[in-house]
C-alpha cells in the first residue's frame, strides 16, 4: 500500500494507479497523457506528419524518404537519417526513442523493429498509419486488414497522432486546411467528364505495378475528377501485365517517382519514356494523347500531402478548370 496506506482517509480505490487516457490505433491502445520525448519516424509520410504537427524537434531518428522533404520541414530536419526502410532494431534502441511512428506496417514485424506489443514491453509506444493496419499485430504489408482508404482515414490519423504528440490544436488546423483544399478543388469540377486514370510504376525497371483500390491513391484520383482504371484490383503496387494495361484503355497515366531523399518528379522519367516507346502501348489513349504525368510517391501515400495531391492531379486532368 505504501504511502497511501499511511493516510487514514485513503480509500482502497485510491491505491490503484489512475487509468491514462488513450486512443485506439490499429486495435492497440496508445496513451495520450504524456507526449513522447524522443521519436523515431519510419517512412516518408510518418516523418512529415510529425514535423507538420510541430513535433519535429522530438525526432531523434528517421528512415526512408521517398522524395525530398517539403521545404518547410527540410531546414529543420537534423536527426540521424537512415536511407533504408529502417535500421536494425539494435540501432534504433541505441537512439533511445520512447516512441515509434511508422507510415507502413513493415516496421512493426518480428523481422523489423519488433511487434508493437514487444516494443510496448520495453517502454516504447507506437503509432501506425491506419490504412496499413495489419490483420494482427506483427503481420506485414501482405496481410492487411480491411482498412478505410479514404481521406477521412488520413484526417483521423493526423488527428489521433496530434493527440498522442500533445499537438491537438496543430492537428485540427492542419486537417481543416487540407479539407478546404480538397473542397475548393472539388467545387471546380462539377459536371466534368471523368477520364480513366491508371496510376502505376515499374520498380527497378521490371513488371508494371498499379495502385489499386485498397489505397488512398484511388481516393485521390476520384477527388481529382478521375475514375480509377483498375477499379477491381486491390492493394498497392499490384503486378499487372502490359496486356492488362492495354485492355483498361486509360485516358491518363500517372507515374509516382520514387525513391530517395533526392528523387523528385523527374525520377519517373525513365518509366514514362519506356511507356511512350513501347510499341505495344502505342494505341493506349493516354500514350496516344501524350497524357502521362509524373508525380511523387510521397504525395500518393497517406499523409499530409494528400490534399495538395488532389489539387495538383485535378489540374493535370482538367486544366481548363484552373
Amino acid at each position: 500500500m505504501g504511502l497511501l496506506a499511511g493516510c487514514g482517509g485513503a480509500s482502497e480505490a485510491s491505491d490503484k494507479p489512475p487509468t491514462e487516457a488513450s486512443i485506439t490505433n490499429c486495435g492497440i491502445a496508445v496513451p495520450t497523457g504524456t507526449p513522447p520525448a524522443r521519436i523515431f519516424a519510419a517512412f516518408h509520410n510518418a516523418i512529415e506528419a510529425v514535423y507538420a504537427l510541430g513535433a519535429g524537434d522530438k525526432v531523434v531518428g528517421a528512415a526512408y524518404l521517398d522524395n525530398p522533404l517539403l521545404p518547410e520541414y527540410a531546414a529543420r530536419f537534423t536527426p540521424a537519417y537512415y536511407p533504408e526502410e529502417y535500421p536494425s532494431r539494435e540501432e534504433v534502441l541505441r537512439l533511445d526513442p520512447d516512441f515509434v511512428v511508422s507510415g507502413f506496417t513493415g516496421a512493426f514485424t518480428p523481422e523489423g523493429l519488433g511487434t508493437r506489443a514487444e516494443l510496448n514491453k520495453i517502454g516504447m509506444g507506437s503509432y501506425l498509419f491506419s490504412q496499413y493496419c495489419p490483420s494482427a499485430d506483427g503481420k506485414d504489408q501482405k496481410d492487411l486488414a480491411a482498412n478505410d482508404v479514404s481521406l477521412d482515414s488520413v484526417y483521423g490519423d493526423l488527428t489521433g497522432l496530434g493527440q498522442v504528440l500533445g499537438k491537438t490544436a496543430e492537428a485540427q488546423e492542419l486537417v481543416a486546411k487540407m479539407k478546404k483544399t480538397v473542397a475548393d478543388t472539388e467545387s471546380k469540377l462539377t459536371g466534368v467528364t471523368r477520364p480513366r486514370v491508371a496510376m502505376l510504376n515499374r520498380p527497378g525497371g521490371g513488371e508494371l505495378r498499379v495502385f489499386g483500390t485498397g489505397d488512398v491513391a484511388t481516393t485521390i484520383i476520384e477527388k481529382a475528377g478521375g475514375t480509377q482504371a483498375f477499379d477491381d484490383v486491390p492493394g498497392r503496387l499490384t503486378r499487372v501485365g502490359t496486356e492488362e494495361l492495354i485492355r483498361r484503355e486509360p485516358d491518363v497515366i500517372v507515374v509516382p517517382a520514387c525513391c530517395g531523399a533526392d528523387v523528385g518528379p523527374s525520377g519517373a522519367q525513365d518509366v514514362i519514356d519506356g511507356l511512350k516507346k513501347d510499341p505495344a502501348l502505342a494505341n493506349v489513349p493516354a500514350v496516344r494523347a501524350g497524357r502521362i504525368y509524373a508525380v511523387t510517391f510521397a504525395e500518393v501515400t497517406p499523409g499530409v500531402r494528400n490534399a495538395d495531391a488532389v489539387a495538383n492531379l485535378a489540374k493535370l486532368l482538367h486544366p481548363e478548370k484552373f
